[in-house]
């Protein structure tokens, strides 16, 4: 009998791996040690989501599956796109999100109409509340997926000084955050549970820089092995 394949999918100015930096925090090493067959595909993290799911196909186009994709934040709208647009579904088992802006983003929308830098990014533009919501209406899920999703927050005095200003806004216009997306946006097909977690916490990045206050560690870990006892599952 195969190994079941898991498929990691990073987000938004991602990367697969940089030098012995992981993207996703040892979780590969974690899902071999247990078995599973592990991609970690890399696609233009700055591109509009028809490029990256683009990117994405080229790269599983030898794979005869099934695949069961683990993506965070902006990596479950690539794959989504790659599943209902590039064939994914004939290959694709499930897909898990994690801390994904399906219906977009207060801080894309901040950020596209101020003078920030990172509305240079086609992406960022892709991830407002209007965009996603042409996106969805354009991608329908495939009925021979299944969609489950994880979303985050934690209160604003528990995220890293760095993002706050993001998570307010988020805050004001769409509710619990975990600095970059709201836990109503990050809910799509299954949701499994909000995790106690910043948006970088979940995949085991951890930028919380206060001397000052100390706050309750989120294992990255123990989430990863939630979502491969249910692939072992359904393999």
């Amino acid at each position: 009998m195969s190994r079941p394949t898991i498929v990691l999918l990073h987000g938004l100015f991602g990367f697969s791996r940089i030098i012995y930096w992981d993207y996703f925090n040892g979780v590969r090493a974690f899902y071999e040690q247990r078995g599973f067959r592990v991609l970690v595909p890399r696609v233009p993290g700055a591109s509009t989501i028809d490029v990256q799911a683009s990117s994405l196909a080229r790269q599983l186009e030898n794979e005869t599956g099934p695949l069961h994709l683990v993506a965070h934040s902006m990596g479950g709208l690539y794959a989504r796109h790659y599943i209902s647009h590039c064939s994914g579904a004939q290959k694709v088992k499930s897909l898990t999100t994690i801390a994904t802006p399906h219906r977009g983003s207060a801080a894309a929308d901040y950020v596209c109409s101020s003078l920030s830098l990172y509305r240079l990014f086609n992406a960022v533009h892709n991830l407002t509340r209007e965009s996603m919501s042409k996106f969805n209406e354009d991608t329908p899920d495939s009925p021979h997926v299944s969609y489950r999703s994880y979303s985050a927050q934690r209160p604003l005095n528990e995220l890293p000084w760095s993002v706050r200003d993001l998570a307010r806004v988020i805050q004001k216009n769409e509710g619990a955050n975990d600095s970059q997306v709201s836990t109503t946006s990050a809910v799509w097909g299954e949701h499994v549970r909000t995790l106690h977690a910043d948006h970088f916490e979940v995949i085991g990045q951890n930028f919380w820089l206060n001397p000052f206050r100390r706050r309750k560690r989120f294992d990255h870990l123990d989430l990863y092995r939630e979502i491969a006892g249910w692939i072992a599952q359904h393999a």
